[in-house]
């Protein structure tokens, strides 16, 4: 555990130190990041999420790392999926809709809602209403052509409304 923590510590000093030059490392370090959204470890979890965001501020911008981290969706450890989603959910908090091309990432997602882990279909299921909540009804129009079975949209919809209803929307 402390091993691990503390190579997410130094890759994120490098990050501090090397800002954008730290562009040229992302492919080689993003496999091992992605393994440890999965870790057994919450503060592992956390840590690399925080690091993932930082890289994403400092280093590159959002839509540039999330291009090499699709593979994350499919990922054979189910933390690693439900992390992915999490991660989404905070780059979007942090960065904002437009700084991602959800049109890419929306399709994976979609994948995910007929995981055989319940708490991935979740985090998927809370990732689309996070989409929603800053992108609005386009999402609703957008999940109605994926050829989802209805009973899950039924479901996703009823969130949507609750979201609408809340007043938490981020529309730009």
């Amino acid at each position: 555990l402390q091993v691990v923590l503390l190579g997410i510590d130094i890759l994120s000093a490098l990050v501090s130190r090397l800002q954008d030059r730290f562009k040229a490392q992302i492919g080689t370090v993003l496999p091992s990041l992605l393994d440890r959204l999965g870790d057994s470890k919450d503060s592992v979890r956390e840590q690399d999420q925080t690091l993932l965001l930082k890289i994403m501020e400092q280093a590159a911008n959002p839509q540039y790392v999330w291009d090499r981290m699709l593979g994350g969706f499919k990922h054979k450890n189910f933390r690693t999926r439900e992390g992915i989603c999490l991660c989404l959910i905070a780059t979007l908090n942090v960065s904002g809709a437009q700084s991602l091309t959800l049109s890419k990432i929306v399709p994976h997602i979609c994948n995910l809602l007929g995981d055989p882990n319940s708490q991935v279909r979740d985090a998927a299921i809370n990732s689309l209403v996070e989409i929603y909540r800053h992108v609005g009804e386009r999402v609703r129009a957008d999940l109605s052509k994926k050829g989802l079975p209805q009973s899950r949209l039924n479901v996703i919809f009823t969130k949507f409304d609750e979201v609408q209803k809340s007043g938490n929307m981020i529309q730009s």
